[in-house]
Parts: C-alpha cells; sequence; structure tokens
C-alpha cells in the first residue's frame, strides 16, 4: 500500500520531536518515523550525563510549556538550570514524556529507502510500507555518521568498536579496555569504565585532556555584559552562535567550516574529572600507527610527539572518535537522491530554510551544522529549524507542488 501525505519526519529524537509538536499545532498532516529517543536510549550508556545544562537541555513545544524543569518539577526530580548536570536517564524520560505530549503518533519504523517520485518523495520502510510525502526532514541525529580511524575499520565487533555502539557497558566490566579519543564521549565512557573496575586507558592525540570548570557564583551585571550566557556556554562568540544561526548562514562556507571546527572543542564535564584522573592511565600527544588482533586481545601501536613509539594491549579497544557528516553513508539515499544534493564534503548545502538543493527535502540537526554552525550538534539547536520550519511547511504546501531538479554536481 502506498499511502500520501504532506510532512514525513525521519527521526524522533529532539529535533525530530521539536518539528512535530510545532506542526501539530499548525495542523499540518505529518507523520513521524523513528523510535522515540533511540540514539540516547540505545546508543549511550546508562549512567553518563549530558554535556549541556539543564535550561540548555529542553525540547521545544511552539509555547515552551513543557520544559526540562516542568518535567522535574512534575517528577520530584533535582533540577537546576545551571549546576546539576543532567542525568542521561532523566532526558530520556523527559523526552519520551514531550513526545507522548506533542507526537503521541510516532511510528517505530526504518527508513530503507527514499527516492525522489511524482510531487515529492517516495519512502521505503522496514515494515514493508511505501510512503510518499510531498516534503521530506531528515532528522536522523548523529548515529548514522560515527567515525571510526580507518586502523579499526576491519577488526571484529568483539574486539573495536566505536562509542555509539554501547547501551550497557556490562560486556566491558572488569577489562583491559583502551579508549581512542579526548571528548565527552571519550571521558564519560573511561569514567564509567573505572566505576565497574575495567583498567581503563585513554588514548588521545591532544597533549592534554580537558575538563569544563564547575559552575561558579551568578556573575555580576557588568559580567554578564562583557561575557554573556547562552545555550552553549559563556561569552559573545558563542553568544551569537546559539542566537544567531541564520547569521552564521550568511558566512562564506569557509568561515563557517572554521566556526564549526574550533568552537567548543573536546572537553569532558567537570563531575567526572577526578574519576577520570584518578582512575584512567593517561597517554597523550599520540596518533595511532597500528591496531590488530593478538591472542584474541588488541594491540595498539601508537606514535608520541618525539616519534617514540608504544605498544597498548588490551581486551578491547573503543573509538570515541566523533562523528564526520557524510550523506554517502546513509543507505536508504540511492544514487539519483545523492546527486540531486549539493554537498561540500559531502555535507548538504542547504538555504536558510534548511532545505537542500533537492526541493522539499530538509536535513535538520548535525547534518545542517555546516550551514547554521556549532549550535546544531546540541539539543538546544532544535529549537531553529523547529520554529523556522513550523512557520515556512504550511505555507510552502499551499503552493504549486515541488518538481524535482536535474542533478547538481557537488561543490
Amino acid at each position: 500500500m502506498n499511502t500520501k501525505i504532506d510532512v514525513a519526519i525521519i527521526g524522533a529524537g529532539p529535533y525530530g520531536l521539536s518539528l512535530a509538536a510545532h506542526l501539530n499545532a499548525a495542523g499540518v498532516e505529518h507523520r513521524v518515523f523513528g523510535a522515540p529517543m533511540e540514539a540516547w536510549r540505545s546508543h549511550m550508556p546508562p549512567g553518563m550525563h549530558l554535556k549541556s545544562t539543564g535550561e540548555s537541555s529542553n525540547l521545544f513545544d511552539p509555547h515552551s510549556v513543557f520544559t526540562l524543569e516542568d518535567f522535574s518539577r512534575e517528577k520530584g526530580l533535582d533540577y537546576h538550570s545551571s549546576r546539576l548536570p543532567v542525568k542521561l536517564e532523566t532526558f530520556i524520560a523527559y523526552g519520551r514524556a514531550f513526545q507522548q505530549r506533542f507526537a503521541p503518533r510516532v511510528e517505530p519504523k526504518q527508513l530503507v529507502a527514499l527516492s525522489a517520485a511524482d510531487r515529492g518523495y517516495a519512502l521505503g520502510f522496514d515494515s514493508g510500507e511505501t510512503v510518499t510525502a510531498k516534503r521530506v526532514v531528515l532528522a536522523i541525529g548523529v548515529v548514522p555518521f560515527k567515525h571510526t580511524p580507518s586502523a579499526l575499520a576491519d577488526l571484529p565487533a568483539a574486539l573495536a568498536s566505536h562509542s555509539s555502539d554501547w547501551g550497557s557497558l556490562d560486556r566491558l566490566e572488569g577489562k583491559e579496555v583502551t579508549v581512542l579519543g579526548g571528548g565527552s564521549s571519550a571521558l564519560d565512557i573511561a569514567a564509567l569504565l573505572t566505576m565497574r573496575g575495567a583498567a581503563v586507558t585513554i588514548v588521545s592525540r591532544s597533549p592534554r585532556v580537558i575538563f569544563y570548570s564547575p559552575p561558579g557564583p551568578d556573575p555580576s551585571l557588568l559580567r554578564r555584559l562583557i561575557s554573556p550566557s547562552s545555550g552553549l556556554g559563556g561569552g559573545w562568540p558563542l553568544r551569537i552562535c546559539a542566537d544567531a544561526p541564520q547569521l552564521i548562514h550568511l558566512l562564506p562556507d569557509r568561515m563557517r567550516h572554521a566556526i564549526l571546527t574550533k568552537t567548543l572543542g573536546p572537553a569532558g564535564g567537570y563531575f567526572i574529572r577526578d574519576q577520570v584522573e584518578r582512575n584512567a592511565t593517561l597517554k597523550l600527544a599520540r596518533t595511532i600507527a597500528q591496531a590488530e588482533e593478538h591472542g584474541g586481545r588488541m594491540r595498539l601501536t601508537t606514535v608520541g610527539a618525539d616519534g617514540a613509539r608504544e605498544t597498548i594491549e588490551s581486551d578491547h579497544i573503543v573509538a570515541a572518535t566523533g562523528y564526520r557528516v557524510d550523506l554517502r553513508r546513509l543507505g536508504f539515499l540511492d544514487d539519483s537522491a545523492l546527486q540531486r544534493i549539493r554537498t561540500v564534503d559531502h555535507s548538504p548545502i542547504l538555504n536558510a530554510n534548511f532545505e537542500s538543493s533537492a526541493p522539499g527535502l530538509y536535513f535538520v540537526g548535525l547534518a545542517s551544522a555546516r550551514s547554521f554552525g556549532p549550535v546544531m550538534r546540541f539539543v538546544v539547536g532544535a529549537d531553529r529549524p523547529a520554529r523556522r520550519l513550523g512557520r515556512l511547511l504550511p505555507k510552502s504546501l499551499l503552493r504549486r507542488p515541488i518538481s524535482i531538479s536535474a542533478a547538481i554536481p557537488e561543490n
């Protein structure tokens, strides 16, 4: 059976659910596909905390009537806008409650095929259903874009994995584990593993591991003027990135890319610093020369800044090496669909309305960060596309149907 709808939202995380809340309020016919909060439930270990503060961890309904603070108050949970780290379990429960209120008909189906069709796009799902949608919003999060060093690419999953492959860490309890990376995912997993009795070695290219500072006293008025707060942190650069992604969009690509790569680099939460520094072994300023299986264990050869080599053996390697947007990794996009999307470094080039060069196909979240800046890597960034598309889509659907343009080569 082929069902026709106005809007299909692919993904039921913070970006997809926030947009669904706005489309519901606007009376736009739409369907949301994906397991609610799936990346948070299945690809992050229990016991983790969010990188963002409480006030930066909201989902967005049109009238801001259900924030994380509202949810915490209802459930009798501890909450502070900036002084208490947000527990992963609390955020997942909040996301599910938001979904039940504002997007109650989410369908846990996986998109397996997307292709251009007359007056829109044909979507095929693992359930066997086919849907034709006039507009498609890809709110697919970060997991499809996980980046693993090439040295680990051909190793068995039992010995090497990406940090996003893990929910529960029970299987690594008491093991010797090498964690690659120096960002929040690496440090969070390292901390949790040491709490489970694992012997953890952290290997990072950076010469030092950075942790965010704990919150200080409330700033003075002068301090707030000099270094205003924002959903991304303190200071005018972060305030602009958080509050003005449309301004970032106006910049040349090379400037946007520089802002994206140099803003909010790898760092861990202050609340795990002591656990990591006391219990994990740090091997810093090192690159990977080779990774191989040896006697049912992993043997990792690293090279230091002075050229000296060192071999590290462990039961398992976890690559907490981040995410790189590359549309070629989206198996549901057929070649004709890919060819119609203009890209730079395989990231989609989007207009001010989050629309790609394939008319009616939109990207939000991490996939939109190359066009709108670092805020799209965080939960707080879900506000802008939800509000903008919540206004735009009802109007655009009143216009004549879209037509699919000829293929546009990558920049």
